[in-house]
């Protein structure tokens, strides 16, 4: 049981960074988009950053379904 919360507690650490690697490259098409010149490069930033956005919004759903496992993890080993 602690090996699976344990397991559990990286995959919390790894999803955390995935998520932060995904907003570092949301404020990278941003910024991109801001500085593009032309429009068909700016539909281009438009769609990496949906996607980007895409992304993120599966990881953070993930990362919920993860802690809340942790915690029903933890409430059985009260028991």
């Amino acid at each position: 049981m602690q090996e699976r919360i344990k397991y559990l507690e990286e995959t919390v650490e790894i999803i955390s960074i995935a998520i932060a690697r995904e907003r570092a490259s949301i404020k990278y098409y941003t910024e991109a988009h801001q500085k593009a010149i032309t429009e068909n490069a700016r539909r281009i930033f438009s769609l990496l950053i949906e996607q980007e956005k895409g992304h993120e919004a599966h990881l953070r759903a993930y990362l919920h379904e993860i802690k809340s496992e942790i915690e029903l993890e933890r409430l059985k080993l009260k028991k």
